[in-house]
């Protein structure tokens, strides 16, 4: 069951050669996708008690495994940060974190619900972060997903 998808709305970045900056029409500068494209995700509910998340990563693109962040919430005076399950990701070195874990390709996180919160809707709050192969890392992300239980 679909339940949301990810990339709503975001500005797209784009790197631009500066007049007189030396870049001429031959001169390619790297196009980066908007992060809602470079990181889309839904999510769905396989058994009860469970929502996974899945993110699809664009090529030359990667999260980073240590910036995933999810709570749950049935209102302002609930809420619960729930067990999350994620596999290992693969070694990397980048230039802004030292020595990591990242994601390619495809990556999902399950998450547990507590009993108590399964009934009625729920606020699901993913946090998250990656960056493009080519040297631009985006701001950490935060999305808002509503849940029908």
């Amino acid at each position: 069951m679909l339940l949301a998808l990810g990339g709503m709305t975001a500005a797209g970045v784009h790197a631009q050669g500066l007049p007189g900056s030396g870049g001429g029409l031959l001169s390619q500068q790297p196009r980066f996708l908007p992060v809602d494209e470079a990181f889309s995700f839904y999510t769905s509910l396989p058994e009860q008690g469970i929502v996974v998340v899945h993110w699809t990563v664009a090529p030359d693109y990667y999260l980073y495994r240590e910036k995933f962040a999810f709570s749950l919430s049935t209102g302002p005076a609930s809420q619960h940060v729930p067990t999350a399950t994620l596999p290992d990701g693969v070694a990397h070195h980048d230039e802004f974190f030292g020595d990591v874990e990242v994601y390619y390709g495809q990556v999902a996180a399950s998450l547990q619900i507590p009993e108590i919160m399964r009934k009625g809707p729920l606020t699901l709050v993913i946090e998250y972060q990656g960056c493009s192969e080519l040297g631009l890392c985006y701001p950490p992300q935060r999305r808002e997903i509503e849940l029908n239980l």
